[in-house]
């Protein structure tokens, strides 16, 4: 019987310790967020066009203005230089018979020479010729189209921030009157336990004063975490940090 006792014991010593620890929680989170003041929506539409998404755009955009250039300069490929170059000596053997009473008389001469010339050579591919301003004129409409896709997604994303900024702005007005409505809910619950104990209540009044009570509690977390999602989405959408955790 007494170990049945004190494994009791235990056993509620535990409990009321998490218990405490989790009702420690909630409460610095409920506080955190009752204190919180989301930023101007301004300050986030301009904090959204530093996000990884616009860098993206923007480092497509670089490519496609190289590649503009680099298609402008595509008449150089009409052009070829040629050119040669040569050095060498000439050489010149002879050779003097004076007779057969003297020997024969070898002579070697040699001159240093050098050759080269050079050109320019014209190709004129007509096809490609004549559709020149045609290339260079997709290639600018590359760019605007990727401008205007960034711009596109610029707009849809102010659209979100704006839906999720004043559903976390309804969520942050909501908070305290829902906690107020809890801590009445949970006075109320407390007064019912002592008049039940001193037998002014009875169980199914009591009943009654403690359903009211998760009612309202559960209202109040599902608001905070309606809150802290929308906080989370509005940090993400808008590439700001908003609250510490």
């Amino acid at each position: 019987m007494m170990k049945l006792k004190k494994f009791i014991f235990f056993g509620l010593t535990l409990f009321l310790m998490f218990s405490t620890i989790a009702v420690k929680a909630q409460n610095d989170n409920y506080k955190q967020l009752s204190e919180l003041k989301l930023p101007p929506i301004e300050e986030l539409f301009e904090s959204a066009m530093k996000s990884s998404m616009v860098q993206f755009y923007e480092l497509r955009m670089e490519g496609e203005e190289l590649m503009l250039k680099t298609e402008k300069r595509k008449w150089l490929e009409y052009f070829n230089i040629v050119g040669t170059y040569q050095y060498g000596i000439m050489g010149l053997n002879s050779y003097t018979d004076l007779g057969s009473d003297f020997p024969l008389i070898y002579q070697y001469s040699g001159t240093e020479q050098i050759w080269y010339n050079g050109g320019i050579a014209l190709r004129l591919p007509l096809d490609r010729l004549f559709d020149r301003n045609n290339r260079i004129r997709r290639q600018k409409l590359k760019i605007q189209e990727t401008l205007k896709e960034r711009d596109l997604w610029y707009d849809d994303q102010k659209t979100k921030i704006i839906d999720t900024y004043f559903k976390a702005q309804e969520m942050l007005n909501n908070i305290k009157y829902v906690n107020e409505e809890f801590v009445v809910a949970s006075n109320h619950y407390e007064d019912a336990q002592r008049e039940y104990i001193i037998g002014k209540m009875t169980s199914q009044n009591l009943n009654v004063a403690k359903t009211a009570q998760v009612k309202a509690k559960m209202q109040l977390e599902q608001v905070m975490s309606m809150l802290n999602s929308s906080i989370m989405k509005l940090e993400i959408l808008s590439n700001t940090k908003i609250l510490n955790r």
